[in-house]
């Protein structure tokens, strides 16, 4: 059937929008043909719907990344935690966010992955890496459907130990599996730690001690965060991950569009600074978009369509600064929620003291910003291709474009005044355009930010790097507090590639090495291990072959007594894991 099943299946796909229930957002479109699932069975290399989760975690902010396409949310609640406590009730800022990139070929079709609300029969991206001819398969798509993931301290371990592991591969795969498997060119190592082959292209950064071209960390090479420029740096957490609009032949399920062929090569990162406020409240986020198509294509755009939901969603205004690349969510009065404190869309809120939350292209101009609302604001909610590449573009599902005042439509105005930009003002500014401005109810609103790509051709790689920033106390109603002056600050810390923020590698400071003692070290059997209020989560020592010796999972609070009377004296390597890295100890066992 190879590649005209596609073109079968979107001729039997009925597509149907749903609505929200009350309190569990957001249950979309839902193919209808039981046909679709029998004949997708039969073609081999479709690829089956990414499944990986993954949170990360380095500071403030904790959020949950997926593998296709879309970021922050859990398919039912959202993850996007500003100010993460553990064993409390946390309120969020963002719903959910999608990646969204469409243009045309020479003969003026729509090339389009636009997603939104994904779910098992609606998706526009796949796991993993296309083949250099921008194909696929399912085996291919399910190896992939997996982060990597790597905390800077244990680079930073790593390259300590390393004198001790470099002839010993075996104990550098069980000590460092994350590095030794990182999914680096021409790694020797990664079918070992992952069980399949890596393919032999460009896929996730890292420093190059030797300057061969090939990953190897047993050759002093390591992962990092790789900017556009080549400029490289270790944060406190990095995640890297790669999917593609492709999969085996899929169909697009939310829009139907034509497949593009483009590969995305995802890292999300945090920074844990305590002389740095701002990046503690800031999640990064980098799309590298390889174009594996054989046409060029014109008039592309690649936008992120973001669904804020700042505590309680029901009493929200959105806005942009073009000048700063940025768009944004704040409470419309000083309390959030739309019920008193309480939400009728159910949910936690924060009460009196509702952050803003931003989100700024740090490489890239906004070029066009747009806002849909589930209810008003023209009910310009995209509902087929050519809204969703009308959203991109700026202007309004119908063709209308975008007017400066009221709600932005004004279509039997001949006087309007067109805008790429929907409430580009701060909210302060009385003369200006901003919800507050215009007395707009507050709703649940969804945004568009897009960046005019232009033309793409074969091979192309284009970056867009975007900072999410939380601004705690902002002066409400109608004010931001310091959030243009925060985004500045993170914009300058970027446009200087991070060399001015503190990094694992330029520090010594681990919190579980800080407590960690091991005594009697030399011993003849038994071994006491005190961490303190740092209890690891999981206890292992390896013999010098690097086979696993003992083990202890959830170990008891404060210290352990290990048994080692059973092993032959020797020379033993003893790890221990936190949330915040591993500690590494040599442990001499004699008789």
């Amino acid at each position: 059937m190879g590649r005209l099943l596609p073109n079968l299946l979107m001729s039997i796909t009925i597509t149907l929008y749903g609505i929200k229930n009350q309190g569990m957002k957001k249950t979309i479109l839902l193919l209808a043909s039981n046909m679709l699932f029998i004949v997708t069975a039969l073609q081999s290399q479709v690829c089956a719907w990414p499944n990986a989760q993954i949170d990360i975690h380095a500071n403030n902010v904790k959020a949950r990344l997926l593998n296709g396409g879309d970021m922050f949310w859990d398919f039912t609640e959202s993850q996007f935690y500003p100010n993460y406590t553990p064993g409390e009730t946390n309120a969020t800022s963002i719903y959910a966010a999608g990646l969204w990139i469409g243009g045309l070929d020479s003969a003026n079709n729509l090339k389009l992955a636009c997603i939104r609300y994904r779910s098992s029969s609606i998706s526009e991206y796949w796991a993993g890496p296309l083949n250099p001819d921008g194909t696929t398969f399912a085996n291919n798509c399910a190896n992939w459907d997996r982060f990597f993931k790597v905390y800077g301290s244990n680079v930073a371990d790593f390259r300590a130990q390393l004198p001790d592991i470099a002839n010993n591969p075996a104990l550098a795969a069980n000590l460092y599996p994350e590095i030794m498997g990182w999914p680096a060119k021409g790694n020797p190592w990664f079918q070992d730690v992952y069980g399949f082959a890596l393919t032999n292209q460009d896929l996730a950064p890292f420093f190059d001690n030797d300057g061969n071209g090939i990953y190897d960390p047993l050759s002093g090479d390591f992962p990092v965060v790789e900017l556009e420029n080549g400029q490289w740096f270790v944060p406190a957490e990095f995640v890297w991950w790669v999917y593609n609009d492709e999969g085996g032949g899929q169909v697009h399920g939310a829009t139907l569009g034509e497949i593009i062929h483009i590969e995305v090569q995802q890292t999300a990162w945090g920074f844990n600074c305590p002389d740095q406020p701002v990046l503690n409240n800031t999640l990064f986020t980098q799309h590298r978009l390889v174009y594996k198509g054989f046409e060029n294509l014109d008039s592309v755009f690649t936008a992120l369509w973001v669904d804020f939901d700042l505590g309680c969603s029901r009493d929200d205004y959105v806005g942009c600064n073009p000048a700063l690349n940025t768009f944004f969510v704040y409470n419309q009065d000083a309390v959030d929620g739309d019920m008193g404190v309480n939400c009728s869309a159910g949910g936690i809120t924060f009460a009196d003291s509702s952050p803003v939350q931003s989100a700024t292209f740090l490489n890239r101009s906004l070029d066009k910003f747009s806002v849909h609302t589930s209810v008003s604001l023209a009910s310009n909610e995209p509902d087929n291709v050519s809204d969703y590449y009308q959203g991109m573009t700026g202007s309004w599902p119908d063709g209308t474009q975008l007017t400066y005042g009221g709600t932005g439509y004004d279509p039997n105005n001949p006087n309007a005044i067109v805008t790429d930009f929907h409430f580009p003002d701060s909210p302060d500014n009385p003369d200006g355009w901003s919800m507050c401005t215009s007395n707009l109810p507050p709703k649940d609103h969804r945004t568009v930010s897009s960046v005019k790509i232009g033309q793409l051709i074969p091979s192309q790689v284009e970056y867009l790097v975007t900072a999410w920033t939380t601004h705690p106390n902002p002066n409400l109603p109608c004010g931001l507090g310091s959030t243009f002056s925060d985004v500045a600050t993170v914009q300058t810390h970027y446009d200087n590639a991070f060399a001015d923020v503190c990094s694992p590698l330029t520090s010594t400071y681990n919190p579980l090495m800080e407590y960690v003692h091991l005594f009697p070290n030399p011993t003849t059997g038994s071994l006491t291990i005190q961490y303190g209020v740092q209890t690891p989560s999981l206890i292992r020592l390896y013999s010098s072959a690097g086979t696993l010796a003992y083990q202890e999972m959830q170990p008891a609070p404060n210290q352990t007594q290990l048994n080692l009377e059973h092993l032959a004296a020797g020379l033993y390597t003893l790890e221990l894991l936190g949330d915040h890295g591993r500690v590494v100890r040599k442990v001499i066992l004699f008789r």
